[in-house]
C-alpha cells in the first residue's frame, strides 16, 4: 500500500511541475501571504480539490549550477482532509538519500525520490506542518545524484495565515 502512495505522490508532483511551469485552467492562485502562495488545483468540476501553499528560499546556498528553483510545498487533498510536506530540491536527489529539515531547534529527515522529498510516514507531517506553524525559519540540506549539494533557508513568516486559508478553500 506504501508503494502505491509513493507512486501516486510522484505522479502529483509531476502535475504540480507542469502546473508551476505552464498556464492552466484548473490552477488557481488563490493568495499570497509574504513568502508563501496559496493554490488550489482542481481536473475537472467533478474532481476534489487538491490545495497548496509553498515558498521559494529566500537563502540558497548550492554549488550546482544548472539546478532548478526549489521549494517546499504543504498539499492538503480535500478529499482525505489530510496535509502533506514536500521538498523540491531544483535538481534529481541522490538514490536513497534523506533530505534533511531544520525548523529552529527540531530535525526532520524526508525520503528523496526524483526530485520530490517526503516524510517516510504520513503522521510525521503533522509533526512538521506544527513545527512549521510555530517556527521562524526552515533550513533544508539536499544532495543531488551528480554529487553536487544544496542547504536552502526558508522563511515561515505568513506560513500560519496561508495554511488557514488553504484549509478555508479546501474543506
Amino acid at each position: 500500500m506504501r508503494n502505491n502512495l509513493r507512486k501516486y505522490k510522484i505522479i502529483f508532483a509531476l502535475a504540480i511541475n507542469l502546473v508551476f511551469s505552464t498556464e492552466s485552467m484548473a490552477q488557481i492562485a488563490d493568495s499570497s501571504f509574504y513568502d508563501w502562495k496559496v493554490f488550489e488545483y482542481q481536473e475537472d468540476e467533478l474532481s476534489p480539490k487538491q490545495c497548496y501553499i509553498f515558498a521559494r528560499p529566500f537563502k540558497s546556498d548550492s554549488d550546482d549550477l544548472s539546478r532548478k528553483k526549489p521549494y517546499l510545498m504543504i498539499t492538503r487533498f480535500q478529499r482525505q482532509r489530510n496535509e502533506e510536506v514536500s521538498i523540491y530540491g531544483g535538481f534529481e536527489y541522490k538514490l536513497n538519500s534523506k533530505v534533511f529539515m531544520a525548523i529552529d531547534d527540531k530535525t526532520f529527515q524526508f525520503l528523496a525520490g526524483s526530485d520530490i522529498a517526503w516524510s517516510e510516514r504520513k503522521y510525521e507531517d503533522f509533526n512538521i506542518i506544527s513545527s512549521m506553524l510555530n517556527g521562524a525559519i526552515v533550513r533544508i540540506r539536499s544532495n543531488s545524484s551528480i554529487g553536487t549539494y544544496a542547504v536552502d533557508e526558508y522563511s515561515l513568516q505568513g506560513i500560519t495565515r496561508a495554511y488557514a486559508r488553504m484549509k478555508e478553500i479546501c474543506k
